[in-house]
């Protein structure tokens, strides 16, 4: 089962759009805010080894926090039971993470690194955050290591918490506090919940839902895929007829402009061929000898634009 989990939730995870929901709706962290999530990159097995990358459930990601790079460590916790020194645990990768990055190119200082654990289990989270509650503090406190991390543990938010929420982050979280026996009577909560969301979000939850249930042929499990999948038609129906109506609004644009454009252009083009024809026919007036107050009169020129015809005959 959990590697099922693990699977499913990387998954999940290598998307971006799924850490930012993540990260925007289960952190308490005002910082977390004016992260560039434009910036967001999931690092490639060409960046961490392979005998870090696989041997935990965890992600990594690069990210942009006040122009600044930093790293957000993502482990997936699927044990049944809650592991006491999980923030010893969590240490010991980022100091594994940071060797690496030591090795591999030359650095004054190390970065940042927000390390997240999401824990799935079904007991109660009851192990400490922070390292420091894990050492007997016989000697002062400035030789005892501190460090932190963040957790989120999803059977402590409540259904009606998620509800409220709206994204498929949500929605995998409420369905894995479901009752798998309930879970007709939450369908339509779990279409609310997911609606708004844009069409490969909605189909990247239809694949979670799909490996969630890994192939059971239960009613409820017919009736949540058939109505994501009628979502999901709808929004690429919407999409496709958006991206058509842009078209052709930008063609009605074009031809509009073109149009307007040749107007100018020939009423600009006339302007100047009736000015051209003033100035020659006043040209010819000058050297006939006519006057240059009659010359005005007649082509409608200045005197000062008639002086220069003069000057130049």
């Amino acid at each position: 089962m959990a590697n099922e989990h693990d699977s499913r939730y990387k998954k999940l995870f290598s998307h971006p759009s799924s850490v930012k929901k993540l990260m925007l709706s289960f952190i308490d962290e005002p910082w977390v805010k004016e992260l560039d999530y434009s910036s967001l990159e999931k690092l490639d097995k060409s960046f961490v080894t392979d005998e870090f990358i696989n041997k935990e459930s965890d992600i990594i990601y690069r990210i942009k926090f006040r122009e600044q790079d930093i790293f957000i460590y993502l482990l997936i916790e699927f044990q049944s039971s809650v592991d006491r020194f999980m923030s010893l645990r969590m240490l010991r990768y980022i100091t594994e993470f940071y060797e690496y990055i030591v090795s591999a190119k030359k650095v004054k200082k190390l970065p940042a690194v927000f390390p997240v654990m999401l824990y799935n289990g079904e007991k109660r989270w009851t192990a400490s955050e922070q390292l420091g509650n894990l050492i007997e503090r016989t000697i002062p406190d400035k030789y005892i290591p501190e460090f932190s991390f963040y957790k989120i543990a999803e059977n402590e938010f409540s259904n009606n918490l998620l509800a409220g929420i709206r994204n498929i982050i949500s929605a995998v979280f409420y369905l894995e506090n479901s009752r798998i026996e309930n879970l007709e009577d939450e369908i339509d909560q779990i279409v609310l919940m997911i609606r708004e969301e844009k069409p490969e979000e909605i189909r990247l939850f239809r694949l979670w839902i799909k490996n969630y249930f890994n192939g059971e042929d239960t009613d409820a499990t017919d009736k949540i895929a058939g109505r994501i999948r009628e979502i999901e038609e709808v929004k690429d129906m919407l999409s496709s007829s958006l991206k058509k109506r842009d078209k052709m609004q930008f063609k009605l644009g074009l031809e509009k402009g073109i149009e307007k454009g040749l107007e100018k252009g020939i009423e600009k083009g006339l302007e100047k061929g009736i000015e051209k024809s003033k100035a020659e026919i006043a040209r010819n007036m000058i050297l006939k000898g006519i006057d240059a107050d009659t010359v005005a009169e007649i082509t409608g020129l200045s005197m000062g634009e008639i002086l220069k015809l003069q000057k130049g005959k």
